[in-house]
């Protein structure tokens, strides 16, 4: 998606949209004041916020007046920062309150039990659409953040989405992860395909047709391109799909077992998993495939790797003592520590984007669960419980949330919730299996 703000900045995504910020509304003493939001916190509580659909302006239609009002709340909830409030529950009609805080009965939003109020409108003129949107402090009556946008008709989804980005930039210091995507594998019968999502699971493209077994999908650091493990070609190789044409390529061939790829942070090098040379190792390989150096091994099989985000240790996991557990090695000293004892069974780790603690999952009372820890091994905890196992943790670019598969409700769907454990919520819910997911860097943001 390319979307060109004439005012303000411009993004580069995977599919072209043009939307225009024809304005920014923010309180001039907004930045001297503000205290931002930290909701990774074990005992964070989502804050109650009012998304009224959004005031018909001028030549628009009610359902896109409620869908656009439902996309903002379903992006606040999935953030982990907001739980939305029942609409059935307001004292205000949308149609008739006004979007400016003059025109706006805070005490009213108050009594409905709302810390914080999403407001909008929205005219179309032919195929284009212009949104007026804001968002309010319901205690002070005071503007947190305003936008104008303007667009086809088509693109308002990603404008909103936009704006739900805003809000958590103004509350956290960072901007939401609303624009993303998520890669997974689709298992249906014997194959396995990958397929991409929105970052809420909506808007399901599948990416591989090889009617074969495909498998560990893992994002570039531009977001252009996935690496995969295939077995297309009967023995299992690492290809790379670039995701703007559909384009595939084998990037890594070697003699034996070639899994679990990698990017190295800012970088087009992979860490692989490869047999070459006996028990599986992990390799460092270049964008062609070329192997650049063995980066783990040892007398057991060591596989799964998962980058710092300074690139200069990496998480992964080996048999040596016996069972897979996860370690860490420092790449320049060649040190190695493990940092898992929870249980006999422990795999998948990923670093956190902002280099404080490693996911995981690993057995608890006979099914699988997901664990953090610090990369000394310090600070273990449990974020999952309950029925079903849950695999794969997989980061969202702002540390803030996991995406993982469960079993919890039956057969294995994707899953995302906060990084302190709270608020999971069932992405997939299509035939087969979902599993292995990925979650895509944000796209490049040029102000």
């Amino acid at each position: 998606m390319k979307i060109r703000h004439v005012f303000l900045w411009s993004v580069a995504l995977t599919f072209t949209v043009s939307i225009a910020v024809l304005a920014v509304i923010v309180p001039a003493a907004a930045a001297a004041e503000r205290v931002y939001i930290d909701i990774t916190q074990p005992f964070f509580k989502r804050i109650p916020v009012a998304v009224p659909d959004l005031k018909i302006l001028g030549g628009g239609e009610a359902q896109v007046a409620r869908e656009a009002g439902s996309t903002l709340a379903k992006d606040l909830e999935l953030s982990g920062l907001f739980r939305p409030l029942d609409p059935s529950g307001f004292l205000e009609d949308p149609q008739k309150m006004g979007l400016t805080e003059a025109d706006i009965n805070f005490p009213s939003w108050r009594r409905a039990g709302a810390d914080y109020l999403a407001r909008g409108g929205y005219e179309v003129a032919g195929s284009r659409i212009k949104l007026q949107m804001r968002f309010f402090d319901s205690f002070t009556g005071r503007l947190v953040v305003g936008k104008v946008y303007e667009g086809e008709m088509r693109d308002w989804p990603a404008m909103i989405h936009r704006f739900a980005d805003e809000i958590l930039m103004a509350l956290t210091g960072e901007p939401g992860v609303f624009g993303t995507k998520i890669a997974f594998v689709q298992a249906s019968g014997k194959n396995k395909e990958i397929f991409v999502s929105d970052f809420d699971g909506s808007h399901v493209v599948q990416i591989t047709r090889d009617n074969s077994i495909n498998l560990s999908p893992a994002w570039s650091p531009d977001g252009t391109r996935l690496a995969y493990t295939s077995y297309r070609e009967k023995f299992p190789k690492i290809f790379v799909t670039n995701l703007a044409d559909g384009g595939s390529r084998v990037l890594s061939g070697h003699p034996g077992l070639n899994s679990t790829p990698a990017w190295r942070p800012g970088s087009g090098e992979l860490a692989v998993t490869l047999s070459t040379e006996g028990n599986p190792d992990i390799f460092l390989v270049s964008s062609s495939g070329a192997i650049i150096q063995r980066l783990v091994g040892g007398p057991g099989n060591d596989t799964s790797p998962s980058w710092s985000p300074d690139g200069r240790r990496l998480a992964y996991v080996s048999d040596e003592t016996g069972s897979p557990q996860i370690y860490v090695v420092d790449l320049g000293s060649g040190q190695k520590r493990r940092i898992s004892f929870n249980g006999n069974y422990n795999t998948s780790p990923s670093w956190s984007p902002k280099g404080d603690v490693i996911a995981y999952c690993g057995t608890s009372g006979g099914r699988y669960d997901i664990f953090l820890v610090r990369a000394d091994g310090g600070g273990a905890r449990q974020l999952t419980s309950g029925p079903g196992s849950n695999l794969d943790p997989r980061w969202s670019p702002d540390g803030r949330m996991l995406v993982f598969s469960s079993t919890r409700e039956g057969a294995s769907a994707i899953w995302i919730m906060s990084a302190n454990g709270e608020g999971a919520r069932r992405l997939t819910r299509s035939s087969g299996e979902q599993q292995l997911p990925s979650w895509s860097p944000r796209s490049p943001r040029r102000d």
